[in-house]
């Protein structure tokens, strides 16, 4: 016999595919493959009683205060149990009360990370967004977009407007300007067929022209403050993509107080969402906002945390692209901040992103060749 200490984070399915156990015993033992962390924030103390005995009874467990059984009337906790004890745990709480029948509701969704990721390239025509490497101008437009349409990526985001912090819109007019010579050509020389083409704009003139000229994407960085593009995405069948903003570009805090940062966006997300449905839009992409209205360590929060929004079935989108977060941990001229993006975007697809948005397009189609490289190889 030879003994080999393996990375945790094997894929369980290519051991198996090694092993070649029974169907059925695949199946069970996958449930127990992983673990799972769900924290809990002020649980009252018979739930915390009542969840501890049940948790402990199939093998799982509960870390609580130390005070919360016998003095404290609530707790923060963190429920650690795998997929197996997590479906013995729903059937019990369902049967209680003190709140339990809602954790049963919340531990019955699904929570599914991408098996491929997306890359959505960044294209500026305009003078003035934070990285000037992304900029190109009308002329040199068509020579860009074809350098990037080689790298096949599945997405490219289109803007004529800068939503850097302290940026003020420009207005329709002016962006219009900007942009209807270069969405005439991508449609006449029938460029949208060979990716999704997305505009980066909130203007309901703008975006019903692109989506016109074969756009299929509506990249709405305000949060459908204006409901009719939801009807636009409806009435084109196009993509939605939901981003939470605190405030304006030009107006966002860079230290902003939230509770809970976390909870703070699933209930935009799930406001939102209704708001969508009710339009008849299914095609939604969800965006937590990377440095829109948030510290450093909100997004870090959020990136590391990002598997909690899984919950609504949706894409995830994350363009953490050069960002500012990179130089509030190692300070960095935008143009040296490669690196932090190669590592932020990494993480955010580990941690459910189906789709990555990048000034880098080359970099990261390498990054996520090789990430898929290692991922396929068990033994």
């Amino acid at each position: 016999m030879n003994y080999i200490k393996l990375n945790v984070n094997n894929d369980f399915n290519l051991l198996c595919d090694l092993i070649k156990p029974h169907k059925m015993g695949r199946k069970i033992m996958k449930e127990k493959a992983n673990l799972h962390f769900i924290f809990i924030e002020n649980i009252s103390s018979p739930a915390a009683n009542i969840l501890k005995q049940d948790a402990l009874s199939i093998g799982a467990e509960l870390i609580t205060n130390e005070e919360v059984i016998f003095k404290q009337k609530s707790s923060n906790a963190l429920l650690i149990a795998n997929k197996k004890q997590i479906l013995s745990l729903i059937a019990k709480e369902k049967k209680q009360d003190f709140k339990l029948k809602s954790l049963a509701d919340f531990l019955q969704k699904e929570f599914i990370k991408p098996k491929s990721v997306n890359l959505m390239a960044i294209l500026n025509i305009n003078e003035d967004s934070f990285n000037p490497s992304s900029r190109v101008s009308e002329k040199d437009f068509e020579t860009r977009l074809n350098a990037l349409l080689k790298l096949k990526p599945e997405f490219i985001d289109i803007g004529a407007v800068s939503s850097r912090p302290g940026s003020f819109y420009c207005g329709r007019e002016e962006e219009f300007s900007r942009l209807k010579n270069c969405l005439d050509l991508i449609y006449a020389k029938n460029y949208h067929e060979k990716s999704i083409f997305s505009l980066d704009s909130f203007d309901e003139y703008c975006l019903e022209y692109a989506l016109n000229k074969g756009f299929k994407l509506i990249n709405d960085i305000t949060g459908l403050r204006n409901e009719n593009l939801a009807k636009l995405a409806k009435n084109y069948d196009a993509f939605y993509c939901l981003m939470h903003m605190q405030n304006e570009p030009h107006n966002m805090q860079e230290n902003p107080n939230y509770d809970n940062v976390i909870l703070e966006i699933e209930r935009f997300f799930s406001a939102k969402l209704e708001v969508l449905e009710r339009y008849g839009v299914k095609k939604s992409i969800l965006d937590i906002g990377f440095g829109f209205g948030k510290s450093a360590k909100h997004n870090m929060i959020l990136l590391k945390n990002l598997e909690h929004f899984l919950q609504f079935n949706k894409p995830l989108l994350v363009g953490a692209s050069r960002k500012s977060t990179i130089n509030f941990y190692f300070e960095s001229a935008v143009e040296k901040r490669l690196a932090g993006s190669l590592y932020l975007h990494l993480k955010a697809y580990e941690n459910g992103a189906s789709i990555i948005r990048t000034h880098d397009l080359y970099e990261h189609k390498q990054l996520f060749a090789l990430h898929r490289a290692y991922e396929e190889v068990a033994l």
